[in-house]
């Protein structure tokens, strides 16, 4: 099959999130399946492109009276064929989709271009790809352009599109002034085809539009069709529930391998676990903790944001803390400087046991993965998670929870171990202070005091397999279905 994707983001380029690791893993995944892939993406400013090829112009109508110009760089990646347009104005900024405080006016404009530009380089090529695959709002637009503007076009007449929704809080929301210019037709505002609560709604749009859509885990799906965690667009999901489904993320083994991993000071293997121990003693010197194997380290990488957890997991750290426990936190991340603060001040008050650094460091992420006993995971909602399937591979126990591709992922052990032979982690229900609190007590109790079966939990953990070739294999299903 021929295979567009559009995206805005990808690992080894420019990243942001995992919507990048998603668009570098799952194209390399159908390529190897014999796909006929290509990559298009905005040509941001700064920003390195490998293997440059040339460039070449292209001229389009956006809205059937606007025409715009732009530069389409042909390069590859990884082996993969990409185009990267070119626009000034429209991508030659501070940031991708904000300049650090809040999000650029001009946002839908500037997508709904990508999108356009994305198709109308296929017919400038005369390539008629059999799917357009879109992901999140950014290029959500792409599958309402192909119903609504290219029905009868003789390159895309047959082609299908597939819409990915990797975090469905984030739409794609903007006035209705942008209407014409985005070349969506007042009767399809009205008509609520792309309305929501008065304001046009990219990603409702693509939902209305794609003739399949997916969420990146099975767990998410579900919260989507439902009320109270779909982030209002519940009934939507709902309309298209016999085309909507949930493909599970996978896992670069490639780069999140203990035995082969560039950046850890010692290696290790579910056979061996030498190196993992030598790790917890580089990640306690390098965090400015006391060397102390018997501590429990519970460590964690993330963004600053509500999503993750953190008006619960704060609070939870601090009375664990206050309790004397022997316990040592660790975390990276950078984000809400509200949060950051209250990182901050914990670790003034509580030097030994407990140590954040505001910002964004790989080699550290690798060794906070490797040399932790436990990582957490608090998320209030998790669409799939990357960082619980980093943690299995490194016999780090994931502490989650129970929401989206966390649950979908980690089996979670049972107050009586009655499920030890299975079990892979330790969860928690309700996104508040006490059980969150609870769920770190148990996983220390576990540590402490049962260590058979964390031992086992963890050989069990490292046991776990989640391939891109196994997620790929099910998105190129998906794509058949599409033209069911």
């Amino acid at each position: 099959m021929k295979i567009l994707f559009i995206v805005s983001e990808i690992e080894g380029i420019v990243k942001t999130g995992g919507l990048a690791d998603f668009a570098r893993a799952l194209p390399w995944a159908l390529k190897k399946m014999h796909h006929d892939v290509r990559v298009v993406m905005p040509k941001y400013r700064a920003v390195q492109y490998p293997g440059l090829e040339g460039s070449w112009p292209l001229s389009f109508l956006l809205n059937h009276a606007t025409r715009y110009g732009c530069l389409v760089f042909h390069a590859r990646h990884d082996g993969i064929p990409l185009r990267l347009i070119e626009h000034h104005d429209f991508f030659s900024r501070d940031g991708l989709y904000d300049n650090g405080y809040t999000a650029y006016p001009d946002n839908a404009l500037r997508f709904a271009f990508l999108c356009k530009a994305a198709l109308e380089q296929c017919l400038q090529e005369g390539w008629a790809p059999d799917i357009v695959h879109c992901n999140d709002w950014q290029t959500a637009l792409a599958a309402y352009y192909l119903k609504e503007h290219y029905p009868h076009d003789p390159v895309l007449k047959h082609t299908r599109s597939v819409l990915t929704v990797h975090n469905g809080a984030f739409q794609g929301k903007t006035e209705a002034k942008w209407l014409d210019g985005l070349g969506i037709s007042w009767d399809r505002f009205a008509g609520g085809q792309v309305e929501h609560n008065g304001l046009v709604n990219l990603l409702k749009s693509g939902i209305l539009s794609a003739d399949k859509i997916n969420a990146v885990s099975p767990g998410y799906a579900k919260e989507l069709l439902a009320k109270a965690s779909s982030h209002e667009l519940w009934y939507c999901y709902t309309a298209r529930h016999h085309d909507f489904t949930g493909i599970l993320n996978g896992c670069d083994y490639t780069m999140w391998n203990p035995e082969k991993d560039p950046y850890l000071p010692h290696r290790f293997s579910a056979d061996n676990l030498k190196g993992k121990h030598l790790c917890k003693k580089n990640l306690q010197q390098r965090m400015g903790l006391p060397q102390r194997k018997e501590v429990p380290i519970f460590g964690m990488i993330s963004r600053l944001t509500d999503q993750k957890g953190f008006d619960y997991l704060i609070p939870a750290m601090e009375q664990v803390l206050n309790q004397g426990s022997a316990v040592q936190f660790v975390l990276l991340g950078s984000g809400n400087p509200v949060y950051a603060s209250r990182l901050h001040h914990l670790q003034n008050r509580h030097r030994e046991k407990m140590s954040f650094v505001n910002g964004y460091d790989v080699a550290l992420s690798h060794l906070i993965e490797a040399g932790s006993d436990f990582f957490m995971m608090p998320s209030l909602f998790e669409p799939c998670g990357l960082n619980q399937l980093y943690s299995l591979a490194y016999g780090t126990l994931p502490v989650i929870r129970s929401t989206g591709g966390l649950k979908d992922t980690v089996v979670a052990l049972s107050h009586d171990f009655s499920n030890a032979d299975q079990a892979t982690g330790i969860d928690f229900n309700a996104p508040d202070t006490y059980h969150c609190s609870e769920a770190i007590h148990r996983a220390m109790a576990l540590f402490n005091n049962h260590k058979a079966v964390y031992d086992r939990l963890q050989q069990t953990a490292m046991g776990q397999l989640f391939t891109w070739d196994m997620c790929a294999a099910e998105y190129e299903a998906l794509y058949h279905e599409a033209f069911e």
